[in-house]
């Protein structure tokens, strides 16, 4: 049988986090036959999981190279996804994840123990994996179309950015024409992501990313003294400026990209006369800024 490395996300990968993906789901009050519908398995195999301790399928992926952080992390962005009820944007997250492993050679060791002629030198795996932006941005959006992300979009309106790497302009930071409004209380882009659309987050982004090639995507949400209570119970790190009077987005951009550092998850905007407060989530990729924003909804909705 010819043995590739896309076997390790067939085998081994794929089933075991499925299987962990069904008792999140679970323990979510999701029922038996609506995981089946979901993960695209059968009934029978969804109790066959359940039946199994959680600890089976963690050795399973700590053997392939994945640490508990990282596996969590994908159960994590994969639950909200799935919850999201866009299966598509499902298997794009997956695949992403899976192939981006893969191409960080982060599955060798195990590869080796199953198959020890695999040349040491290999590294067939590095082309395996191309970013795809766009795609990832549109993950995102599907993770923020939660009912509890809707009291945190502020007045002026909510938007994503995302960067290319080593960005040049602003048609290299792609965002929601339009931005991201409530509609039925679920927060919805206006329209598709585009190329250039936001120039005060990609403004931002510009300059932040330019300075920290790591940092390449930011959202604003509102912020008022429940989100502040949300990110220090969180024990997010974030700085906090302003309020300056009439602030134009000008001056809002210079000051959060002058008090930016990447040891902080958001950058806080007092707002002043006739200008909202709002709060700046930054991470490495669209679906670690909304992981955060999610934490703070969540956060928020129990919050008095």
């Amino acid at each position: 049988m010819l043995d590739t490395p896309l076997s390790l996300i067939t085998e081994v990968l794929l089933p075991n986090i499925r299987a962990l993906e069904a008792k999140r789901l679970r323990s979510l009050g999701m029922s038996q036959s609506k995981i089946a519908s979901t993960l695209g398995v059968t009934q029978p195999a969804v109790k066959q999981y359940l039946d199994i301790q959680d600890k089976f399928y963690f050795e399973k992926l700590h053997d392939l190279g994945l640490t508990d952080e990282e596996v969590n992390n994908i159960l994590d962005m994969l639950t909200d996804v799935l919850l999201s009820g866009d299966i598509r944007n499902a298997m794009d997250f997956f695949t992403s994840v899976s192939l981006s492993y893969l191409s960080k050679l982060r599955f060798c060791l195990f590869h080796r123990k199953l198959n020890p002629k695999i040349p040491q030198d290999c590294s067939i795996c590095e082309n395996l994996y191309r970013e795809d932006e766009e795609e990832e941005i549109n993950v995102a959006l599907s993770m923020i179309q939660n009912e509890i992300v809707s009291p945190l979009i502020p007045e002026v309106l909510s938007n994503i950015a995302y960067t290319r790497k080593n960005p040049k302009s602003l048609e290299d930071i792609i965002a929601v024409a339009g931005r991201i409004t409530k509609i039925r209380n679920i927060p919805t882009p206006a329209s598709k992501p585009m190329w250039g659309a936001s120039k005060h987050l990609g403004n931002i982004l510009l300059y932040i990313s330019r300075k920290y090639p790591e940092i390449r995507s930011v959202m604003n949400i509102k912020y008022d003294e429940k989100v502040k209570k949300c990110m220090d119970e969180l024990k997010m790190r974030y700085a906090i400026i302003g309020p300056h009077d009439y602030a134009s987005d000008e001056v809002i951009e210079t000051a959060v990209t002058m008090v930016f550092r990447p040891c902080l998850d958001a950058v806080v905007h007092l707002g002043g006369k006739g200008v909202e407060p709002n709060t700046y989530v930054f991470g490495k990729k669209p679906v670690d800024v909304v992981k955060k924003v999610l934490n703070i909804a969540a956060k928020y909705s129990i919050i008095s």
